[in-house]
């Protein structure tokens, strides 16, 4: 039973990897269709964690059985090695998980940045104009107002003071 369990869920294990080189198959989904006891984003009874835990009570089972042990100290050790195994890519995935990138622009974090008009901005919020600013490593133009009682004309230096909205800047000159 031990080498059978090892066998199918070592080969299952194999074309869940190459699956997962190959294309961009989801297979951790719960097995029940429920959550599956989710930490951050990961599921604890996933495929790959089901498999793991399988390839690693087969084989130690196997192992036990066949160094002589009897087989209730076998069954304890395929139960203790296949959850370790089971933790392990628990937290591999976890982890990698963790390194996801998500990518989107933060407008937020312009606040305190200086970039330079693209088009005019009207004084006093009369209007909108453009800044052209770094964020996040992106050269990026935005919408942006000012309170200035002056417009400020392209290539002018400003300071972001706030982020309105999603995306409207409200920019000073930089003194």
């Amino acid at each position: 039973m031990f080498w059978g369990i090892a066998i199918v869920a070592s080969v299952f294990q194999i074309l869940v990897f190459a699956g997962s080189l190959i294309g961009s198959h989801d297979f951790d989904h719960a097995p029940d269709g429920g959550d599956g006891s989710s930490v951050e984003g990961m599921k604890l009874l996933s495929i790959r964690a089901i498999t793991a835990f399988l390839v690693g009570f087969g084989w130690a089972g196997a192992l036990f059985l066949g160094s002589g042990s009897a087989l209730s100290t076998a069954l304890l050790a395929a139960l203790v090695f296949g959850g370790m195994f089971m933790a392990i890519i628990f937290l591999m995935m976890r982890a990698l998980v963790s390194l996801r990138a998500d990518g989107t622009l933060d407008y937020s974090n312009a606040t305190g940045r200086t970039g330079n008009v693209y088009v005019t901005i009207p004084a006093g919020r009369a209007g909108q104009g453009q800044v052209e600013i770094m964020i996040q490593g992106r050269l990026t133009t935005v919408s942006a107002v000012t309170d200035a009682p002056l417009p400020l004309p392209p290539r002018t230096s400003v300071t972001v003071d706030s982020v309105e909205g999603n995306n409207l800047l409200v920019v000073s000159p930089e003194s």
